[in-house]
């Protein structure tokens, strides 16, 4: 076995000749275990035909996301006369601005809920092939 030193200082050509030469052990079980992966990996794979039947549901979750997008986009388009561009009560353009921020901050409460549920439905497919192995 060489040092980690000796290995460093060979040229590319000597390297690839070494590991070339070199009979490299499988480990025991190693077939079992990618058959294994293989094998939950199409049990946990929906059926096409399945897909097929329920087709006219899987377009459910994009209509709604279609409303939404459409009522978020009417909750943004701005109404010339709830906008004020001046103010001349600095008490009053302060007390927007904390108005204001705190509306962005409670968007942004949501929004990060929203990115937690997300990791945590994305950690059951890493669960899943943790258990595999």
């Amino acid at each position: 076995m060489k040092k980690i030193e000796d290995i460093e200082s060979m040229q590319p050509e000597e390297l690839e000749s070494a590991a070339l030469g070199e009979e490299i052990k499988v480990p025991a079980g190693l077939e079992e275990r990618i058959l294994d992966a293989i094998a939950a990996n199409e049990a946990l794979r929906p059926k096409s035909s399945l897909r097929r039947e329920a087709s006219p549901l899987r377009w459910v979750p994009y209509a709604a996301l279609a409303v939404a997008a459409g009522l978020a986009a009417v909750a943004i388009i701005p109404r010339r006369d709830r906008l004020r561009d001046t103010f001349d009560d600095p008490y009053l353009a302060y007390a927007q601005v904390e108005a204001t921020f705190q509306k962005i901050s409670d968007k942004m409460a949501v929004g990060v809920g929203l990115a937690e549920k997300a990791g945590q439905t994305a950690d059951k497919p890493m669960e899943i092939i943790n258990k595999i192995k």
